[in-house]
C-alpha cells in the first residue's frame, strides 16, 4: 500500500457513506504565451465550489490535456473519477488526484476544520535553525532566498535540466542523500507519481518533514501517518475570480489562499466527521 492508495481507499470509503457533489468542470492550465512557460497545474471544481489542484507537468499529459474536452470530465461521477488516480493512464491519473483533492477540500469543509491560512509551511520547519535541508524538488522561490539560511541545501531534482543549476546548493538525482537531511521539504507532485513513500524511506526518522504544493491539497491522514510532520498547500476562496484568471492565463494567487495543517493539531478526518 502506498500514499496514493491510502488516499483513494479513504476518499471513496467516506464518499460513500455520504452524497458527494458532482463535479462542475475541469480547468485546464493554459497553453503558454509566446515569451513565457506553460502553466502546468489545472482544477477540478465540485457542484458545491470545492476544488482540487493537479499537475499536469509529467510526460505529455499537457499535450493529451490540451487536446481532450473537459466535458467528459463532467460527465463522470466524482468518486469515479477519484478512481483513475490509480490508473496508467497519465492524464486520468492527473484530473484524478485533482478530483481526489477537491473531495478532500470538500470534507474539510463539510467537517468544520479550520484551515490555517496564517502560518507558512516552510516556516514550521525553522529553516534558520537547519544543519542540512534537502529539497525534494526544484522550489525556485525558496532556493533564491537560501542566501539568507546558515545550513547546508540539497536539492534532489530527477529533471537533467536542473542538474546543471549552480548557486549556494547542490543538486542531485541521488535521493539518498536525504540520509543526512534534518529538515526535508517535499514536492506535493511525489503524489501524482506515487513515488513518496520512497522519498520517505530515505528521510531520517527525527528529521523534521513537510510536503508542499498545490498537489498536496488531499486529505493529509495517510500522510502523517507516515511520519510527515506539516502539510502546506494551497485552497480555493474566489471560484468565480479564480475562472478568469485561468482562462486569462493569469497567476491565480487572487483567487486562492495557502494554507498549512500540522501533524499535532489536526484530529483526523474521521473523528472530525463524526462530531461535525
Amino acid at each position: 500500500m502506498t500514499v496514493l492508495s491510502d488516499l483513494v481507499d479513504l476518499v471513496l470509503t467516506l464518499g460513500e457513506e455520504k452524497e458527494l457533489p458532482t463535479v462542475r468542470g475541469l480547468y485546464k492550465p493554459r497553453p503558454a504565451r509566446p515569451t513565457g512557460r506553460p502553466k502546468k497545474f489545472g482544477v477540478i471544481a465540485l457542484d458545491d465550489g470545492s476544488c482540487g489542484f493537479f499537475f499536469a507537468g509529467l510526460d505529455d499529459t499537457l499535450s493529451h490535456l490540451d487536446a481532450c474536452d473537459p466535458k467528459r470530465f463532467a460527465e463522470m461521477s466524482t468518486l469515479e473519477l477519484v478512481k483513475h488516480c490509480l490508473g496508467e493512464d497519465p492524464l486520468l491519473t492527473a484530473v484524478g488526484l485533482g478530483a481526489l483533492n477537491a473531495v478532500s477540500q470538500h470534507l474539510i469543509k463539510t467537517a468544520g476544520f479550520n484551515l490555517d491560512r496564517a502560518t507558512d509551511p516552510v516556516g514550521q520547519l525553522d529553516l534558520a535553525g537547519a544543519r542540512h535541508v534537502g529539497m525534494v524538488g526544484f522550489f525556485a522561490p525558496l532556493i533564491r532566498e537560501w542566501e539568507n539560511y546558515p545550513g547546508t541545501l540539497t536539492v534532489i531534482e530527477k529533471d537533467s535540466k536542473f542538474l546543471q543549476r549552480s548557486g549556494p546548493f547542490e543538486v542531485t538525482d541521488q535521493t539518498d542523500r536525504l540520509r543526512d537531511c534534518d529538515r526535508v521539504l517535499i514536492t506535493g507532485s511525489t503524489l501524482i507519481n506515487d513515488t513518496l513513500d520512497d522519498v520517505l524511506s530515505y528521510c531520517d526518522p527525527k528529521a523534521r518533514v513537510a510536503l508542499v504544493g498545490p498537489s498536496a491539497s488531499c486529505l493529509p491522514d495517510p500522510i502523517f501517518d507516515r511520519g510527515v510532520d506539516v502539510v502546506g498547500s494551497t485552497m480555493v476562496c474566489d471560484l468565480p475570480r479564480l475562472e478568469a484568471l485561468l482562462e486569462a492565463g493569469q497567476p491565480w494567487a487572487e483567487g486562492t489562499a495557502k494554507y498549512c495543517i500540522t501533524r499535532d493539531q489536526y484530529p483526523g478526518i474521521r473523528q472530525m466527521i463524526r462530531g461535525a
